[in-house]
């Protein structure tokens, strides 16, 4: 894992700032922290920068920006290539030589035979930035499932792109702006769905997606596309058990994602996916070669801590085991911190442990960690999941068939209740009135009529065409035209693999460990065993009724079935107690200092009602968690 940069001006007569190009891998340091490379080209419009977290091959072979043997095409990339030696053989075999060990080098000999179309032969998590030299050619693009992230800003006077959205303000191009848009959005989505970002004239490439920029002919030219969609079924499952055929295809992807020079280890909860991990790991290595690390939390009120569980699963795994255990006060000290690391507010609560156990992690020399993000995605193991399918039948489609007044009016009714569901309710008719789908995310902050109540009258006045479903939309579209037939599970699901998995969860756990030099990879979605997870049916992910059914049985292949059918927790933080106690008062403090300024945007007399409140729902605690990360935010990005 890498932080890549590059600035391209557009004026014929401008040259790239080597401070700037600099000061853009300066501030991405941590993202790699073993090496520094900087390149312009002859006329000065070009720009690469690379920080290196060596990874595969350490030696100085692995440097970049690398160039091919002509120099004609220089590369920065961050991830992984996993079928790199594959790939090195048949390019070896069409008279490529190869320099060095790194994956890095194979980028440069396939886009000189497949041209753009390479990346439909990658098998890895990667955002890379290419430049052709003679063809003044520019491609970016980002994994299938969005575990690098990308960013870029394009300008009249310029284009620049970086792994991470502080960089760019370093590109001399663009300067910290807040995009109330975007803020709207994000109240709704946790994160703000790409390509936006929630600074004004910042994107971020979406997974899967492709930009191209060509300086070659009369005026610049960018086009932008997915080479890859999550649609269900588009390859063949074999007539083998699919049982047999899961377990194959999650132990090689456990093997590939072993492909390392440094030491490796598990993000580890002793829940269904991380045993998994963790049992495969050791089949092929050895258990005791296993490094596992969890994170334990101080909570009141009933709040359970799982680390115990996670230690006896261990010892039973035959791991060697590390955890870490922080309080409410840790959280605090490093707020601002993890706020800047985050680059946008992602208001997940465990972006805290996440950014804790990584440190533990680089603290005992373990450079990369395994983690279980995609597996409840692809394979249903939210119980909002079954849920949902629950309202559609339910509520939604009976609803549906009412005509769209009775909805306007039964939101009406519902619009100002201070009661949480009723309130949900309301925003549910609204939807109905408007023609809308019951569907947005798995993981909602406020629905639109929410918003209205803790919005500023002259937020919600400037920004009342706004519908955060518009954002959800085209993609209810795209899954309509091509599957007109799948399941309300099938749709989800495509949905959920091009917003919320990416942006929020790999975003999350890409932010907080690079935050401490340490690269995460994610077995659950390799390439194979995604397509795999698409194209079978609904009823084997929900066998006998039970939430990721085909994993948990797959898991008690390897320990006690007591031991993996039990209750989903995980990685998480108990933000209903500290609301109520340091959390909460760290709240107050900051809508009062920060008052005129996030009063532009928020009723605060509201929020301060709400903190004053019982509190008596995870629902009410996680709204206010979402306020209190933009509200860092602002604080550490914004000047």
């Amino acid at each position: 894992m890498c932080g890549i940069a590059g600035i391209l001006l557009l004026d014929h007569d401008a040259r790239v700032a080597p401070d700037a190009l600099a000061a853009m891998a300066a501030v991405q340091e941590h993202r790699g922290p073993d090496d520094q490379g900087l390149w312009i080209d002859a006329a000065g419009r070009v720009g690469l920068s690379h920080r290196r977290l060596s990874i595969v091959d350490l030696s100085p072979a692995g440097h970049q920006p690398m160039a091919d043997a002509e120099g004609q095409v220089r590369v920065v990339f961050n991830g992984e290539i996993y079928n790199f030696p594959a790939l090195r053989d048949w390019l070896e075999g069409k008279g490529y030589r190869f320099r060095s060990h790194c994956d890095t080098e194979v980028l440069l000999h396939l886009y000189r035979e497949c041209g753009d179309a390479m990346v439909e032969r990658l098998d890895g998590d990667f955002a890379f930035g290419l430049w052709d030299e003679p063809r003044q050619h520019l491609l970016l693009a980002r994994d299938r499932m969005g575990v690098k992230p990308l960013y870029y800003v394009h300008l009249p006077g310029g284009f620049a792109f970086a792994s991470e959205l502080k960089a760019l303000f370093r590109s001399g191009l663009l300067g910290p702006e807040l995009d109330p848009e975007s803020l709207y959005h994000y109240l709704t989505f946790l994160m703000v769905p790409p390509p936006r970002t929630l600074f004004r004239g910042a994107d971020k490439l979406p997974a899967a997606g492709m930009l191209t920029l060509d300086l070659a002919g009369a005026a610049p030219r960018v086009q932008r596309h997915l080479y890859w969609e999550p649609l269900p079924g588009r390859v063949a499952v074999g007539p083998a058990d699919l049982d047999d055929q899961l377990e194959e295809l999650f132990r090689r992807s456990v093997a590939k994602r072993l492909m390392s020079d440094v030491p490796v280890g598990v993000l580890f909860s002793g829940g269904v996916d991380s045993t998994l991990n963790a049992a495969a790991f050791g089949e092929i290595v050895a258990p005791d070669r296993v490094r596992t690390y969890t994170v334990g939390m101080a909570g009141d009120g009933g709040y359970q801590d799982e680390s115990d569980w996670a230690r006896q699963q261990a010892a039973h795994l035959g791991t060697e085991h590390h955890e870490v255990h922080i309080t409410e006060d840790d959280l605090l000290g490093v707020s601002l911190e993890m706020a800047r690391h985050h680059d946008e507010p992602l208001s997940d609560p465990a972006s805290v442990p996440l950014y804790f156990v990584a440190r533990l992690a680089r603290e005992t020399g373990t450079i990369v960690l395994q983690a279980g993000e995609g597996a409840d995605e692809l394979f249903c193991g939210y119980d909002d999941y079954r849920r949902w399918i629950e309202r559609h039948r339910r509520f939604w489609m009976p609803l549906s068939r009412l005509p769209r007044f009775a909805g306007r009016a039964g939101f009406e009714m519902l619009r100002h209740s201070r009661h949480p569901l009723r309130r949900k309710m309301a925003d549910v008719l609204l939807r109905r009135s408007r023609g809308q789908e019951l569907f947005l995310s798995s993981a909602v902050g406020f629905y639109e009529n929410e918003k209205r109540g803790v919005l500023s009258p002259e937020f919600r006045r400037a920004h009342r065409a706004l519908d955060s479903f518009d954002l959800v939309a085209p993609l209810h579209r795209r899954f309509e035209q091509a599957c007109p037939e799948g399941s309300l599970l099938q749709r989800m699901i495509f949905i959920e693999l091009q917003q919320r998995l990416p942006e929020l969860l790999l975003m999350r756990i890409d932010k907080m460990t690079m935050a401490t030099s340490v690269e995460a990879r994610v077995p659950f979605l390799d390439r194979d065993l995604v397509d795999f997870a698409l194209s079978v049916p609904d009823a084997y992910k929900l066998r006998d009724g039970i939430l990721k059914e085909p994993l948990k049985r797959l898991a008690s292949r390897s320990v006690a079935r007591d031991r993996v059918y039990r209750p989903k927790r995980g990685f998480t933080a108990p933000i209903q107690q500290w609301f109520r106690t340091g959390l909460g008062r760290e709240m107050r403090q900051i809508l009062a200092d920060d008052r005129h300024e996030l009063g532009a945007f928020f009723d605060l007399a509201e929020l301060e009602r709400r903190l004053d409140g019982p509190l008596s729902t995870i629902n009410q605690a996680f709204q206010l968690w979402i306020v209190f990360n933009f509200a860092l935010w602002r604080r550490s990005m914004l000047p």
